[in-house]
């Protein structure tokens, strides 16, 4: 393109206000990142600035990107480039000669630009079509950029070749040691000459490409359009064309160099072409990754909306003035306003009740001025007002992220009124509950004690006519008074087993550090006369200390021992074998005996209150085995037990060492 040739064609809204974001957020990576892909791209250039420190370097690349970014902006960017390459046309850049400079270096200097320009993208927008939109207007601003360069390189090098020409031998060192392909061929397309770079590159020897057609190179689906256009520009006698083509190496591998092709002119007949070439298939390489990446932006934004539309929670998306710029469908569903109306209204106008309001505003500033908040991150529960008026719970969580240099704050959310509903009235069932449970403890006991005087009077008379002379009493009302006697006895022994029931607490002051063999001593001692009695045989494993309620424990394992001794066969002597084993925090007591047994569909009967399974021969209330499970239930333990029909019982407790709710093992 002529150098007085004016164009602003690359310019848009987009571009200006990207170089702006990338001026104002990011100058200073994009300076780090140019130079870095100056440095690994190995630039030739780079040599006529080694004498400069790294600091002078980073102070030079930022004044170059500081103009072309504020150029863009000011609309002037392609009258500066147009400017250097006039200074580079007239050997006017200072310590840089004019044929230092190579298609390479042109090629690469512009390649690292681009690609560090289109690299901040993804913190400019989500918005793919922006995206892509600024993308092609930058990669048009370098074309065009590098299309000026190369018609000046064109230019310079039509002369330096023609200087070459008269002096083949002074230059060809050149030829051969450019870091760009170059070759010369004949009217027909047949090679003459190839560099260095160019056999290297392609992995032949420049003695096997001499005289050989360079279509033969070409990949073949291209030979055809190559041959086009080298036509094209010797029938419109231009004396040089820019190119992109696709050669196929010695070993198969594709790729692609650009550059131009010049055209040398004997009269009217073409004489021969000298191609200058560069290898830019690590740069499209670098485009396909970047492509890539836009694309996975691109579904990462499609999969997103998709999660929030149909999210089952509400999803609200506002701006740090409290405006609305993200409402999905459950949240439509939820507060009844529709995404058209709610959308930039602002939160407190619309859901949040008047009382919270300026707390809720006054939280917002806080967190922009200091960035500390009290509620990010974390769930609450909180009330809401519906569009007709009606006010609700909540359950709430807000995080805070930053998009293209804005705080924006996400919130999701779950109406839980009827949880909350439901929680009141558990827990006004829960307070029916204690209340009832302490009227019926109550009730037991003012029961059992009014019982108590008339059955005590009962027991009183029946055995003072026991004793009486009975020479005065019949056969019958002997009887009679016998089973009258007995049977105030049994229910004497009903009601102290109903207020021992009934007077079982958990208070947590009562938990203390208990010694179970203590406890045991204490059980065996007062069950002393039994055992002598049952002749019973009992051993005994160290049991351990722990956290309960002494006078309980005391009833537990009478409770257990005195049964394994009364439900045994007149026949045999009992023996009971009381064994403990460590379990996750706590301890397992085992109780066994050679007892009756019971068969396993009583498994669970037998802990329920005034449940008998013998009969009347053995003396029992039906309330111990009731008592040994309110017990070990008040300690957050567990008793389960295992029985065969006349081979014994198994009683086995679970107890934690400490005084806390804890998951107790299985059977």
């Amino acid at each position: 393109m002529p150098l007085d040739e004016k164009t602003d064609e690359y310019q848009s809204l987009y571009l200006k206000h990207y170089a702006g974001f990338v001026f104002k957020n990011k100058l200073e990576d994009f300076v780090a990142s140019y130079l870095m892909s100056l440095h690994s791209y190995n630039v030739p250039l780079l040599q006529f600035f080694s004498h400069l420190s790294e600091q002078q370097l980073l102070a030079h690349a930022r004044a170059g990107i500081v103009k072309l970014l504020t150029g863009i902006e000011n609309e002037k960017a392609i009258e500066d480039v147009r400017e250097n390459l006039k200074q580079w046309k007239q050997n006017l850049l200072p310590n840089i000669p004019r044929e230092a400079i190579s298609l390479k270096d042109i090629t690469l200097i512009y390649s690292a630009q681009k690609i560090s320009f289109q690299s901040f993208l993804p913190y400019y927008t989500t918005d793919v079509s922006v995206a892509t939109q600024v993308f092609a207007e930058i990669d048009l601003f370098y074309k065009q950029v590098q299309e000026m360069a190369l018609g000046i390189l064109d230019l310079i090098r039509k002369e330096d070749y023609k200087k070459r020409l008269e002096s083949d031998e002074k230059y060809r060192s050149l030829f051969e040691n450019a870091s760009d392909l170059i070759h010369i061929a004949d009217a027909n397309g047949c090679i003459l000459y190839v560099n260095n770079a160019w056999s290297a590159t392609l992995g032949y020897k420049p003695e096997e490409l001499k005289g050989q057609p360079v279509f033969k190179y070409i990949k073949p689906d291209d030979v055809e359009s190559f041959k086009a256009i080298r036509k094209k520009t010797f029938e419109e006698r231009q004396t040089s064309v820019a190119v992109r083509i696709n050669f196929l190496k010695s070993d198969g591998e594709e790729i692609s160099v650009e550059g131009s092709i010049n055209y040398k002119y004997k009269g009217d007949e073409l004489e021969y072409t000298t191609a200058l070439l560069h290898n830019i298939t690590p740069k499209l390489k670098q485009e396909k990754q970047i492509q890539f990446y836009l694309d996975r932006l691109a579904d990462q934004e499609r999969n997103l909306r998709d999660i929030i539309e149909h999210a089952p929670d509400g999803v609200i998306v506002i701006d740090k003035e409290n405006r609305i710029i993200l409402w999905n469908p459950k949240s439509e569903e939820i507060f009844g306003w529709t995404k058209e109306e709610a959308t930039g209204k602002k939160l407190t106008d619309i859901i949040i009740p008047p009382a919270l309001r300026t707390a809720h505003t006054n939280g917002m500033k806080r967190f922009i001025l200091t960035k500390e908040a009290k509620i990010l991150n974390q769930t609450i529960e909180v009330p809401a007002v519906h569009k007709n008026g009606n006010q609700f719970y909540i359950s709430l969580t807000v995080s805070h992220s930053i998009q293209n240099g804005k705080d924006l704050f996400i919130a999701f959310l779950r109406d839980i009124s009827k949880q909350k509903k439901n929680e009141v009235e558990l827990e006004n069932k829960r307070h029916q509950l204690e209340k009832s449970n302490k009227e019926l403890e109550q009730y037991a006991w003012l029961t059992s004690h009014d019982l108590k005087e008339p059955l005590r009077k009962i027991l009183t008379f029946s055995d003072a006519l026991i004793k009486k002379d009975e020479n005065g009493l019949t056969d019958q009302a002997k009887s009679y008074i016998g089973k009258i006697h007995t049977s105030a006895g049994r229910m004497k022994s009903l009601i102290e087993a109903v207020l021992a029931y009934s007077n079982v607490a958990s208070d947590n002051d009562l938990f203390v550090k208990t010694d179970l063999n203590n406890i045991l001593g204490g059980v065996l001692e007062d069950l002393e006369i039994t055992i002598e009695t049952k002749k019973a045989l009992i051993k005994l494993d160290v049991l351990p200390v722990i956290e309960a309620i002494p006078v309980q424990m005391t009833q537990l394992f009478q409770n257990l021992i005195s049964n394994s001794i009364k439900y045994t066969k007149p026949e045999k002597k009992p023996e009971i074998n009381i064994s403990c084993i460590p379990k996750l925090e706590g301890f397992e007591i085992s109780i066994a005996d050679n007892g009756i047994g019971f068969e396993e569909v009583y498994y669970e009967k037998i802990f329920q209150v005034f449940q008998r399974l013998h009969s009347r021969s053995y003396e029992g209330t039906g309330i111990g085995l009731a008592l040994c499970k309110k017990i070990t239930d008040t300690h957050y333990g567990r008793i389960y037990v295992e029985s065969k029909l006349g081979s014994g019982s198994i009683f086995t407790i679970y107890l934690p060492e400490k005084h806390a709710p804890v998951n107790s093992p299985t059977a």
